[in-house]
């Protein structure tokens, strides 16, 4: 098994060190102790080049010729994207926060479909019992047939205005996500989608 290595300088390498990987990396003749070491490289040189290079020979025919793979191209994604000075810690920090909002607006959406849900319930009963009333009932019947019409107005009154809340909830924190997205200055952390930053933790992050 190849020795792990440390971070690496992205100064230390050159156009020319770049193409010299892209060539053995796709070379029928190199050996695996050599793609090995490349990789283990790649996966600590923390800049897109390499792991561009990472995930072109992932899908390469000399791919199996590396056992720890799939570890290394995870391991490299995490070091281009690991913030190296305040401005990019405080990215990082609001990139989450943005996913987390996304998150919640996901469940907002979805608690919306139960209250519309709800709502289309109460008015089918509420018809039926309408139409029951016009009905030649029982005084008992009736008696029951009215207080059931107050009990669905009001369960339907109630999940009214959850439906309500629950859209301006959705509203406000669309743009609140927004916002948050905007302030972001570190570009690569721009288009980063949660599973891409799921390995970071803050300490005292949950």
């Amino acid at each position: 098994m190849t020795e792990h290595k440390p971070l690496q300088d992205p100064k230390n390498f050159s156009e020319k060190d770049y193409k010299r990987f892209e060539f053995l990396l796709f070379s029928q003749d190199t050996s695996a102790e050599v793609l090995e070491d490349i990789v283990m490289t790649l996966a600590h040189l923390p800049t897109q080049r390499a792991q561009d290079l990472l995930a072109r020979f992932k899908e390469s025919d000399r791919a199996e010729d590396v056992a720890f793979l799939e570890p290394a191209v995870e391991e490299g994604k995490m070091w281009t994207i690991w913030p190296e000075t305040v401005q990019e810690e405080r990215d990082m920090m609001a990139l989450k926060l943005y996913h987390k909002k996304n998150d919640h607006i996901v469940e907002l959406m979805g608690q919306v479909k139960v209250y519309e849900y709800n709502i289309n319930q109460y008015q089918i009963e509420l018809q039926a019992l309408e139409q029951l009333q016009k009905e030649a009932l029982k005084k008992s019947e009736q008696e029951d047939i009215k207080y059931r019409i107050m009990a669905i107005n009001d369960f339907l009154r109630m999940e009214k205005v959850n439906l309500e809340e629950a859209n301006k909830d959705i509203a406000i924190e669309e743009k609140i996500a927004q916002k948050i997205k905007a302030g972001i200055k570190t570009e690569r952390y721009k288009n980063l989608e949660p599973w891409d930053i799921a390995g970071f933790h803050f300490d005292g992050e949950e």
